[in-house]
């Protein structure tokens, strides 16, 4: 399982398990509720790629998530590790625990994706 609860410390570019650096996007323009929204999403992608089978995603796709999540966290809403993990990785964690998760959220981890893209992230590797 891909669990970032010391996230906030991850570099700028991100990488992937592999070590691909990856582009991330940027967020620094999202207004507080906005950044609560993406991240919250972002964290609920994270858990469902990587703890229900069928909707996994590629080590670079990961590294997008994962460290825009942080971004967001860290730069935009200037969150502790504490409260980071609190207020939304607890939750999206606590959502495996609904029957429905897999099936409502799955389908979305494409589109997050894409959007992350449209935001200047990539996760094609980095020079």
């Amino acid at each position: 399982m891909r669990r970032a609860a010391l996230a906030l410390a991850l570099p700028l570019p991100a990488s992937a398990d592999g070590g691909a650096t990856v582009r991330l996007a940027e967020v620094s323009g999202l207004s507080p509720s906005q950044a609560e929204a993406l991240l919250a999403a972002l964290l609920e992608t994270n858990v469902v790629a990587s703890d229900c089978p069928g909707w996994g995603i590629t080590d670079r796709e990961w590294a997008l998530v994962a460290g825009t999540a942080d971004r967001l966290a860290r730069e935009v809403l200037g969150l502790s590790a504490d409260d980071y993990e609190a207020r939304f990785y607890g939750p999206a964690f606590a959502r495996l625990d609904e029957p429905e998760t897999w099936d409502s959220e799955g389908p979305k981890i494409d589109g997050l994706i894409r959007l992350l893209t449209d935001l200047g992230g990539s996760p094609v590797p980095a020079p």
